[in-house]
């Protein structure tokens, strides 16, 4: 029940008084269902009573001024007037599912959305440690199963168990003694259900959960590298961890989903077996059949009415109990974004419009950084200064801590000590105005599969890309002439992952992409190392043209990229050396 009750931990005021709404209406529709089965009750009666009116004066009083006069007319009346009640209360059901369907799935929605942004606004280091496969998984299926799956459900719950509850009452008016029994049967029989099967829905659950985010995986690794995966001939081994992931969660929904039918079965065969053994008991006590025949009519329409409902509120708990783990994984998460919802969003996620001055000088003072979980520290007290428009370049073996200090410059990483310092000010003390300047060109350019003016002016609507900027860009990175070939000029798509393209035009496009916001500050990671000698000798050489334009810092294994910068620094054991 602990478990149970966590999901209205993460819902806002507002969306509480939304659930409390709708358990009003479920409150009154559970009537509407209770009353359209008793209201059967009289009407058996009344058919199978010729004298009825007759023995019933103040009704025949009350109805005789509509002109109802006789038996049959009376019949047609109360038919009529079921009618009416039935369309009326179909009618309000409508209304109840509508209002349910659209609070589930608009906040399905609402949260999907704001898992997906709550995760891109995470730190860096946090997606190193993640596996982004998790976060899919978390995204994809979060909000659907937080709502449709465990919210929704537990609404169910509530307006089965209401409707049980009226449908019992009513019984129990009618004939004390049948409502006892079936309370006495029907009672521990859902009690004993939903303990005996718990323990093993919570496992499939869990497992289920395991898998979805492994087969996830195998399908990114085996599809992201397909280039590889071919070339290797491995698509049987990615074919085989997949289909091995995926039979997991194949089986663990099979044996979930035939744990579920068990109930079905054994309500079904209680309630059935209950009805009949009551007519059995009721006529060996010496009661007269035709007697028993309302109350038989009634109580079969309680049960077609009762046996659906406690059915479905054991499925709906093992719904609960299979969807929980996923929902426990993410509770932390969406307590947060619980936090964040009732806040504007503009000023939630707001950054500064700004840029940080930079006129003279990139202090680097006393940094020092260690990975979490880490005992040996990558940079130990480096200390160095970057005067504006210099081209500096970065050397050193691989792990000395070059591409740590990137990160952290680039606001990726924060220092476990020390500082950053441009003109006098820590670019922590406000990173987004300090990113303003920055450009980025890593060893691998992502590209996404759109046009070749979307990726250079990523995040941009297309609606307000700059021609002239596209164009500009296009002719510092030298790329400008090759465009003008293509059938589509800047809007030829690139493909997945820049497929239709050779790696030197690539990273052009990757220069073009850094330098289309007008960066005080260029950095290079490795960006030429992945291509072959003469192509890294022209994209050197487009770079050399910025220099004394802009300030660029490049990591480079070859020497060769860094023949002409004002000088180089050398990271080695965490340490750093000025060359030149």
């Amino acid at each position: 029940m602990k478990s149970f009750l966590k999901i209205f931990k993460i819902l806002t005021p507002k969306q509480m008084r939304m659930c409390v709404l709708l358990i009003c209406f479920m409150f009154i529709g559970a009537i509407f269902e209770a009353v359209g089965i008793g209201a059967l009750y009289p009407l058996i009666n009344i058919i199978g009573k010729p004298d009825y009116l007759t023995t019933h004066q103040k009704i025949y009083n009350l109805i005789s001024p509509l002109g109802i006069k006789t038996h049959s007319q009376f019949i047609i009346f109360c038919s009529g007037v079921l009618i009416v009640f039935y369309f009326i209360k179909n009618m309000f059901m409508l209304l109840q599912t509508k209002l349910q369907l659209k609070f589930s799935l608009n906040n399905q929605k609402d949260y999907t959305e704001r898992l997906y942004t709550y995760y891109l606004h995470k730190p860096y280091l946090y997606h190193v440690q993640m596996n982004s496969s998790i976060l899919v998984r978390n995204i994809t299926s979060g909000g659907r199963i937080i709502f449709a799956d465990i919210l929704v459900s537990a609404l169910s719950i509530i307006t089965e168990i209401i409707t049980v509850l009226i449908i019992w009452i009513m019984l129990l008016i009618m004939d004390w003694t049948i409502a006892v029994i079936t309370a006495c049967i029907l009672g521990p029989l859902v009690f004993s259900i939903l303990k005996y099967f718990r323990k093993r829905i919570t496992a499939q659950g869990e497992l289920q959960n395991t898998c979805v985010a492994d087969y996830t995986k195998w399908l990114y690794q085996g599809l992201g590298a397909i280039k590889e995966t071919k070339v290797m001939q491995k698509e049987e081994y990615f074919s085989l961890q997949f289909s091995s992931s995926y039979s997991k969660y194949s089986d663990s929904t099979r044996e979930f989903m035939f744990i579920d039918k068990i109930p079905r079965v054994l309500v079904e065969l209680s309630g059935v077996g209950g009805i009949l053994l009551l007519v059995i008991v009721k006529i060996a006590s010496g009661v007269s059949p035709a007697s028993i025949v309302p109350t038989l009519g009634v109580l079969g329409l309680a049960a077609i009415r009762l046996m659906p409902s406690i059915n479905r509120i054991i499925s709906l708990f093992n719904s609960i109990k299979f969807n929980m783990p996923l929902f426990n994984e993410i509770y932390t998460d969406l307590l947060d974004i619980k936090k964040q919802k009732d806040k504007d969003e503009n000023n939630q996620c707001s950054k500064s419009s700004i840029k940080m001055p930079f006129e003279h000088l990139i202090s680097v003072e006393n940094i020092s950084f260690t990975y979490p979980e880490k005992e040996k520290e990558v940079l130990n007290n480096i200390s160095f200064e970057i005067p504006k428009g210099c081209f500096v370049g970065i050397i050193g073996p691989s792990g000395a801590g070059k591409t740590t200090f990137v990160d952290i410059l680039l606001g990726l990483l924060p220092p476990t000590q020390g500082k950053i310092l441009v003109d006098g000010e820590n670019i922590y003390d406000d990173i987004s105005s300090w990113l303003y300047n920055i450009a980025y060109v890593p060893q691998s350019i992502y590209l996404i599969d759109g046009s070749i003016r979307e990726n250079i002016a990523l995040g941009i609507p297309s609606d307000e890309i700059s021609k002239e900027k596209i164009d500009k860009v296009l002719r510092m990175a030298e790329l400008y002439d090759f465009v003008q070939t293509l059938s589509d000029k800047e809007s030829t798509r690139v493909g997945e992952r820049g497929a239709l393209l050779s790696g030197g035009q690539k990273q052009r496009i990757g220069i073009a992409r850094a330098l289309y916001n007008d960066p005080e500050v260029l950095v290079l990671d490795e960006a030429t190392s992945a291509l072959d000698n003469e192509t890294e000798k022209s994209i050197t050489q487009t770079i050399l043209k910025l220099k004394g334009f802009i300030t660029i810092i490049s990591i480079a294994h070859r020497l060769s990229t860094l023949e002409k910068c004002d000088f180089k620094m050398k990271f080695e054991n965490g340490k750093v050396l000025k060359i030149g």
